[in-house]
């Protein structure tokens, strides 16, 4: 009789050293792959933030070429300060509300009734039942880049649940209240949006290097600011938009993502946005520009000149950042 022995076929498996080894390269190459995702996912985000730009950017010039000019920064409500160039106020809407026809949001626009302040509870037609307050809850993707933190809607003012943006237009190169001060009218959108609205001949710096629209940041402080009302700021129904102006231009005084400028907590009053390094900005041609935020500026606080363009100590008051916010003063430009 014969007897037919196997072997029976011995299969080796992994060891732990070996599956630790194979985890461990996995994880390797996920730690360098995850940075490449991220900065894919946020070069996306900041193109779509370019193209929100752009269309603002566009929009003006179209407001431009049907009105002559360009919308004013803040149609202002409230007392003023006696200065003789003030020109009455306003229902308090801003330069964004203005270019709601011009970004496919005509029927938004329509629905508004512009001779009731933005804040008006009452219904904008008899019999109707939206109010403008009630409009400025209205949301569209325009209006926010994908990078920012800030909140959809956020109560500001006489303003509940107003639509939040991540732009602001371009106030002036310095702030300041006194009752003479014109410093603060030279940007596109002046400061409290008075005087008459600008048209393309006032750049006389050249449109390309103009400041009109600036990126914010949410929470660039503790106070949960900057805050951005897209379709108007106004403090109390009572009257008074001036602090609300806050909401809407910002100014070169303070540098970029700045949080504590010279001392004077007003963060809330500077360009800045969630994009490493810098924000982007539509310029006076309608270009989008990202600019660093290591940008030339001075650090210069409150300056009261009497003219918008003179030329103080020969320009020594002046960084590139704030030379890009005023609309004439006359200085050299270099690169940014």
């Amino acid at each position: 009789m014969k007897y037919r022995f196997s072997r029976a076929r011995c299969v080796r498996g992994f060891t732990l050293i070996e599956l630790l080894v194979v985890i461990a390269i996995i994880a390797i190459l996920i730690a360098l792959l995850l940075p490449a995702v991220q900065q894919a996912r946020e070069a996306a985000r900041r193109t779509q933030c370019k193209n929100n730009l752009k269309q603002f950017g566009l929009a003006l010039h179209n407001y431009h070429d049907v009105f002559g000019c360009f919308p004013m920064g803040h149609q202002y409500a409230g007392s003023f300060d006696g200065d003789p160039n003030d020109v009455d106020g306003g229902p308090a809407f801003t330069w964004s509300w203005s270019l709601l026809p011009y970004i496919d949001q005509a029927p938004l626009f329509n629905q508004f009734n512009a001779s009731q302040i933005v804040a008006e509870t009452a219904p904008t037609s008899p019999g109707g039942s939206v109010s403008n307050v009630k409009l400025c809850q209205s949301l569209f993707s325009a209006m926010s880049c994908p990078s920012d933190t800030k909140p959809l809607k956020w109560t500001d003012g006489a303003i509940p649940d107003c639509a939040t943006s991540s732009y602001q237009g371009a106030g002036n190169a310095y702030d300041g209240w006194g009752g003479t001060n014109f410093l603060r009218r030279n940007g596109l959108f002046e400061r409290s949006g008075r005087g008459p609205p600008l048209k393309l001949r006032d750049l006389e710096d050249g449109s390309t290097n103009q400041f009109v629209i600036c990126e914010i940041k949410w929470k660039m402080d503790n106070n949960q600011r900057n805050r951005s009302c897209f379709y108007g700021a106004i403090d109390t129904l009572a009257g008074g938009a001036a602090g609300a102006t806050n909401a809407t231009l910002v100014e070169g005084e303070w540098a970029m993502n700045w949080t504590q400028p010279n001392g004077n907590p007003q963060p809330h009053r500077t360009a800045g946005s969630a994009h490493e390094g810098g924000a982007q900005f539509v310029l006076g041609d309608g270009s989008v520009r990202f600019v660093s935020e290591n940008i030339h500026h001075t650090q210069t606080a409150w300056i009261n000149n009497a003219n918008a363009h003179d030329k103080p100590n020969n320009g020594a008051k002046w960084g590139l950042y704030q030379r890009l916010f005023s609309i004439a003063d006359g200085y050299p430009m270099g690169e940014f």
